[in-house]
């Protein structure tokens, strides 16, 4: 017998654009998929891939939610923020606080401690400003998650 090695011949794998993977693959319970996976909704579902900040999100109705939407509730506090009989340093505070909160409730995770102890600092810097912002926030038209919902009304039933 011959102690020589076999020659191999490359091996030659055609996926029609498909993935390939020699050996095994450990998903963890997750899904393997080889190119686009389409996920479907559902009812009242969100379905959310990527990075979508400052993006429009359509939930399983047909319902949209955008910068836009969140903007909305917010634009009244601005025009106080800018009619307030106050000096021109105390409206940039307000102003960059508020800014604050609005970039957290449109992400999609809030931290309920970090809202909180926002919303109660802008209710003991300026009461006028913060029932407009909580007016918004949790009116039936707040286009926000019903975590924020419940920390504005927390906060708004504060000190009543």
């Amino acid at each position: 017998m011959s102690n020589r090695k076999r020659e191999q011949k490359p091996t030659e794998v055609h996926t029609n654009g498909g993935a390939y993977v020699r050996g095994s693959v450990h998903t963890n319970g997750g899904d393997f998929v080889g190119r686009d996976k389409i996920v479907q909704a559902g009812e009242r579902g969100v379905a959310i891939g990527g990075n979508v900040s400052g993006s429009t999100i359509t939930t399983g109705d047909g319902n949209m939610i955008g910068p836009n939407e969140v903007h909305q509730i917010f634009a009244p506090v601005y025009e106080a923020i800018a009619r307030a009989d106050r000096p021109a340093q105390e409206k940039d505070d307000l102003r960059a606080e508020v800014q604050e909160i609005e970039a957290a409730v449109q992400q999609p995770q809030v931290e309920e401690g970090w809202l909180g102890r926002r919303l109660r600092n802008l209710k003991r810097m300026a009461p006028d400003i913060a029932e407009v912002l909580l007016a918004g926030l949790t009116g039936p038209q707040a286009v926000v998650s019903e975590t924020v919902r419940k920390i504005a009304a927390k906060a708004r039933a504060e000190g009543e």
